[in-house]
């Protein structure tokens, strides 16, 4: 069950970024990338276990994966423009970083 909400959590913070970092530039950008990072500081805090937090990153990697590609009708919500690569692979970091500070060495 711990999977599950962890999954849609970050299912949730991929679309409200998805739908946000294009909007009020740069604005709505860093809004979205705050959002990951309150949101995986969040799960870190609740649950206290890396598969938790590497679902939350799977939850979140599949929405924005499936945002950046074409649709049905041709259109795709993560354009390759500067926020929206910024968006994809800054959150793809800001996620790596995080994941890794739960390692221990």
């Amino acid at each position: 069950m711990k999977i599950i909400v962890s999954l849609v959590f970050g299912a949730l913070v991929g679309v409200s970024g998805t739908f946000l970092h294009n909007a009020y530039q740069p604005a709505g950008l860093v809004v979205s990338l705050l959002a990951l990072i309150i949101g995986l500081r969040l799960n870190m805090n609740m649950y206290k276990a890396k598969l938790m937090q590497f679902a939350f990153v799977l939850g979140w990697l599949f929405v924005v994966v499936r945002a950046s590609t074409l649709g049905n009708g041709g259109e795709v919500l993560i354009e390759a423009n500067l926020y929206g690569n910024l968006f994809v692979f800054g959150g793809l970091g800001v996620a790596f970083v995080s994941l890794l500070r739960r390692i221990k060495f």
